[in-house]
């Protein structure tokens, strides 16, 4: 082998190393960048449990409020109840005094 041959040998070799260097980085890059989408991935999927949960949670929440809320109208609506039973009571009971009064009045024999 002469001279120029080794050359040429060693620049061939030379460019070979360069570019097997070039490649690991590029794999190292492209390890990192995997590692990183794993990463995020994993932070996806506990954010899709969370949001599952607190969906359910919602849910639950909205049957407790509709119970609630079932319960507070029936409360405020029992004082108007009674103040309705109240007012006709009182009302029968002076259409009654007043029967009375007409019926005692032509029972004295009238005017």
């Amino acid at each position: 082998m002469n001279e120029e041959q080794l050359m040429q040998i060693r620049e061939e070799l030379a460019a070979n190393q360069k570019e097997h260097e070039s490649y690991n980085r590029r794999l190292r890059e492209h390890d990192e960048k995997l590692e990183k989408q794993g990463e995020i991935l994993l932070l996806l999927e506990r954010l899709t449990n969370t949001v599952k949960t607190l969906t359910e949670n919602v849910g639950e929440m909205k049957v407790t409020m509709q119970g609630v809320d079932k319960r507070l109208d029936a409360i405020e609506r029992e004082p108007g109840d009674k103040w309705k039973r109240a007012s006709w009571e009182i009302f029968k009971y002076a259409l009654l005094a007043i029967a009375a009064g007409v019926v005692g009045y032509f029972a004295r024999g009238g005017a």
